[in-house]
């Protein structure tokens, strides 16, 4: 499963890198989940509890990036998971505004409303 992550990692962060998008591409993970926790279909009230727990604790990580020589995950200087999806939720909803200003679509509707 290890390997099917990482060639996913290695093609999103270079389509981003060909597009001058690398800002756009966050991915958080636990490479270190094992047991039920590891698993998709598990739902039992415990799982899902730990996993709650699990995924605050990755908000409050540093954000990585994976080194490709390497293979690791490297802290990258931007911050905790939390502040970096704060950060791509505000870049995206402000691509969405330029995106609806550029619409005629966007247009109609806003005088409409």
């Amino acid at each position: 499963m290890q390997s099917s992550s990482d060639m996913t990692d290695f093609h999103i962060s270079t389509a981003f890198k060909a597009l001058h998008s690398e800002n756009g591409y966050l991915r958080i993970q636990d490479d270190t989940l094992t047991g039920d926790e590891a698993s998709v279909d598990v739902a039992t009230k415990k799982n899902l509890e730990s996993l709650v727990g699990i995924g605050e604790r990755l908000l409050k990580k540093p954000v990585t990036k994976v080194n490709f020589e390497t293979g690791l995950c490297e802290p990258c200087g931007q911050g905790t998971n939390d502040e970096a999806l704060i950060r791509l939720a505000k870049d995206l909803s402000k691509e969405k505004r330029i995106r609806d200003m550029r619409s005629p679509q966007g247009k109609v509707a806003k005088a409409t409303n």
